[in-house]
């Protein structure tokens, strides 16, 4: 009987511990290297990479953006991170080859900063539910062979854009938190290869690492 006490009195306190551990709140985790997910849709940008007439393309069907993003907290102001993820790109009419780009998923690894523009923290102590911050990445886009079928003879056909596969890719960006959810606004400009791509994202963090608690 003894022993089943003793055990049961251990239960509860594991229990307790890992119970108190999920409630604890981002603003209170000290652990500095997270993983962020998120997924979202976007639009292909038309023309040439910083052409605004028309701004997106009429004839092209929605993409989708997928991503995971390890990232370190270098302060309360700055993160720092790898994003790893790709984009579905819907079939596009594309006049620099006269030809229907057919869909693709094309993939990309960027290097990115993310700055606040507000404190963690208010001015009472209190942690700071919204958010708002701005971005830039940098890196590199693999294309590979794309698919097209020409608009005269229909013919269908591979080509590689400016003879290359793997394209240089910058992408600015601007966001808000909302407690535990980012919602973000990002354009993707893949140079030479046009169109571009704007997307709208949803992603979550998910901490890494043995936590200390308050």
């Amino acid at each position: 009987m003894k022993l089943v006490l003793q055990s049961l009195i251990l239960g509860v306190l594991i229990g307790s511990n890992v119970l108190a551990q999920r409630v604890i709140s981002t603003e209170q985790d000290e652990r500095r290297l997270w993983l962020a997910v998120g997924v979202g849709p976007g639009l292909l940008k038309a023309g040439s990479a910083y052409s605004t007439k028309p701004l997106f393309l009429t004839k092209a069907g929605l993409g989708w953006q997928i991503f995971a993003s390890p990232y370190y907290i270098v302060n309360e102001r700055i993160n720092m991170g790898l994003k790893l993820g790709g984009i579905f790109r819907p079939k596009f009419e594309d006049a620099e080859s006269n030809s229907i780009i057919q869909p693709k998923f094309t993939s990309y690894g960027l290097f990115f900063t993310d700055i606040f523009l507000t404190p963690a923290y208010r001015s009472w102590g209190a942690p700071s539910k919204t958010r708002f911050y701005i971005g830039l990445s940098a890196g590199a886009s693999y294309f590979g062979k794309l698919e097209a079928k020409d608009l005269v003879t229909q013919q269908v056909y591979s080509l590689r854009r400016h003879g290359k596969e793997v394209f240089f890719t910058a992408a600015p960006k601007i966001g808000i938190v909302i407690g535990e959810i980012k919602l973000e606004i990002e354009h993707i400009i893949t140079t030479p290869f046009n169109p571009d791509f704007t997307s709208f994202t949803i992603s979550t963090g998910i901490p890494l690492g043995v936590s200390r608690y308050y």
